[in-house]
C-alpha cells in the first residue's frame, strides 16, 4: 500500500510500505527512519521523513480500512 508521507523539507512523498521492515520516530531528531528492502548498494535504503511513527500507523490503518470492502461471497 501507498501512503502520503513528508520530507525534511515537508515535501510529499509517496512510500510503497510493503516494502518497508522497519520504522522509528528519533524523538530528539524530529523524523522517522523507514528501512525498506529495496536495496541500494546491498544495504537496506533508508527514508527519513516528519511524521512520528503513530501518525505512520494510523495512516497504515486508515488505508487498510479503505481498502477492505464487504466481503462478498458468489452466490
Amino acid at each position: 500500500m501507498w501512503i502520503q508521507l513528508h520530507d525534511g523539507d515537508g515535501f510529499p512523498l509517496f512510500v510503497n510500505m510493503d516494502n518497508v521492515v522497519d520504522f522509528r520516530w528519533f524523538d530528539r531528531e524530529k523524523y522517522t527512519c523507514l528501512l525498506t528492502n529495496a536495496p541500494v548498494a546491498e544495504k537496506l535504503h533508508r527514508l527519513y521523513v516528519r511524521e512520528n511513527a503513530t501518525e505512520i500507523m494510523a495512516l497504515i490503518h486508515a488505508e487498510q480500512r479503505h481498502r477492505s470492502p464487504a466481503v462478498l461471497t458468489a452466490a
